[in-house]
């Protein structure tokens, strides 16, 4: 063996059993002492380094760089154009560069696709360019290349960003579709990594099939209408059934051509997908599943199951927030809700009523339109209680407010005050005779209620009509003078209405709560 391979390991010895006068590089004993001393530095080093000789740059390299060229080995004394075509145009301006004797230069995290497994693979590298001379301050006769793999750190360093983006988004979701949507928006940002994903909950009604609520790098993307009853993978993809029942996650082949969906023109080659439960933990059923699509030109390892584990464990967690403040504004929108509502006639309160007057008259002196307010009065309601029971009269009480709805305007508000009392508002007024036709309508509907059959007792509505105008301002004075005007209408006879007037005894106001 030719001593300059001597120490070169299984790339030396591969050389040593080469017919070199058979390439450009001719035989070994011709080798002029710069390219013997550059070939032995290259093999005897344990870093990644390549000797480019001549101006056709006939390559030479040592074991550590076989690794990094995967397929393309051996390609020992082949110019390097020949095997590397598809770097011409961004590699040979830089190796000029240093073969012209313009210094060295160097390129970092540079993308290539190899094929080091039986497949194109994403890699990247830091190369460094350097001169070989023929002596100090001579003419430069080759490159030496160094090689440094980075793809690790860099697809480390972009799964990163991506979890950071994805909690950045999600984070203060109000609900779960909202986590849903802007969680597959940012992975869709990334479909080097996630060519395409699906999120999918448990249909209500049939927990084994799934409704898509959001997703992204599909051509068509799914949707709850366009699969009113979920997609029913139980046939096709039955693995993805298994997940969401055994809360395991599972790895399923050409998932897309299963469920008839289809990726986006551009986005890089997927032939399979991992699917994720958005599991809580503990006996809680899974959220739903992740399916997110496994790049072709990416190996399935550690690094990447635990980046898709991570992102799904992001979306989990602020979807069970989401959920949980979803709870507890229902909750709390519920008891304001109450807080507002008469129970019994489901009208608005008297707390609602006077919250909704006082914006009324608000908005009425700056659109100067004038405010209503209709005290009503049921005249005979305590002789209904006392003959027929509270259950007779809370079922008047309530046919009442279904009766006010019906003949008010469509803008009017009704309320419920106190006992057999009730409110109508009435805004946007120009005249009152819109008011006293409203009263009209109410006056005579009520009057023809009956209790017990045609033949029952009957009772009356006494009405007070108040508006605001320049005696009358705020919502106490005109509830004030609304309900004096009804005192005046039931000492008038009852089943009547009546404007306030000035000359009307005041009656003190009543509290709002």
């Amino acid at each position: 063996m030719d001593r300059v391979f001597a120490a070169g390991g299984a790339v030396g010895r591969l050389m040593a059993s080469m017919d070199w006068s058979a390439t450009a590089l001719g035989p070994v004993r011709d080798w002029c002492p710069t390219l013997r001393t550059a070939v032995s530095i290259c093999l005897e080093s344990r870093f990644a380094l390549e000797v480019l000789w001549g101006r056709d740059f006939l390559q030479v390299y040592n074991d550590a760089l076989v690794t990094h060229i995967g397929r393309k080995h051996p390609c020992l004394g082949v110019p390097f154009r020949e095997t590397f075509p598809e770097l011409e145009d961004d590699y040979i301006p830089m190796l000029n560069q240093v073969l012209a004797g313009r210094g060295a230069t160097w390129s970092k995290d540079w993308l290539l696709l190899l094929d080091r497994h039986g497949f194109l693979e994403e890699s990247y590298f830091t190369f460094s360019f350097g001169p070989i001379r023929r002596h100090p301050g001579a003419e430069v006769v080759g490159v030496l290349t160094a090689t440094q793999e980075t793809t690790r750190q860099v697809l480390g360093t972009r799964r990163l960003s991506c979890l950071r983006d994805l909690a950045s988004a999600t984070v203060g979701s109000r609900t779960p579709g909202e986590t849903f949507t802007r969680a597959v928006e940012v992975l869709g940002r990334y479909a080097a990594d996630i060519p395409y994903c699906l999120i999918a909950v448990a249909a209500p009604e049939t927990p084994r099939r799934l409704v898509p609520v959001a997703s992204s790098g599909l051509a068509v993307a799914p949707s709850a209408a366009d699969h009113p009853g979920g997609l029913d993978p139980a046939a096709a993809v039955p693995e993805l059934v298994d997940a969401l029942v055994t809360d395991r996650t599972r790895t399923v082949g050409q998932i897309l051509e299963r469920l008839s969906l289809h990726r986006t023109a551009g986005t890089p080659p997927s032939g399979s997908a991992i699917v994720i439960p958005l599991s809580e933990g503990g006996d809680a059923p899974p959220l739903g599943l992740l399916l997110a699509g496994i790049s072709d030109r990416l190996p399935m390892d550690d690094d990447y199951r635990t980046f898709l584990a991570l992102a799904a464990t992001q979306i989990t967690a602020v979807t069970t927030a989401a959920r949980a403040a979803e709870a507890e504004r229902a909750m709390a929108a519920d008891a304001r809700r109450r807080a507002l509502c008469d129970p019994l006639t489901g009208l608005p309160n008297r707390v609602a009523l006077f919250e909704r007057l006082d914006q009324m008259i608000t908005d009425s002196q700056c659109d100067q339109q004038g405010v209503a307010f209709l005290f009503i009065d049921l005249d005979g309601f305590k002789r209904v209680n006392d003959t027929f029971g509270h259950q007779t009269g809370d079922d008047l009480l309530r046919e009442v407010a279904r009766l006010l709805r019906r003949v008010v305007r469509p803008d009017d508000t009704v309320a419920r005050l106190a006992g057999d009392e009730f409110a109508v508002l009435c805004q946007n007024l120009t005249s009152s005779a819109a008011v006293e036709a409203v009263a009209d309508r109410i006056i005579s509907r009520v009057a023809a209620l009956r209790i017990n059959g045609d033949e029952g007792a009957a009772v009356t509505a006494s009405i007070g009509i108040a508006l605001t105008g320049p005696m009358i301002s705020n919502a106490d004075e005109l509830v004030c003078a609304a309900d004096t005007a009804m005192y005046s209408a039931k000492r008038g006879g009852r089943g009547r209405w009546r404007h306030f007037d000035r000359s009307m005894p005041i009656r003190l106001a009543r509290p709002r709560l």
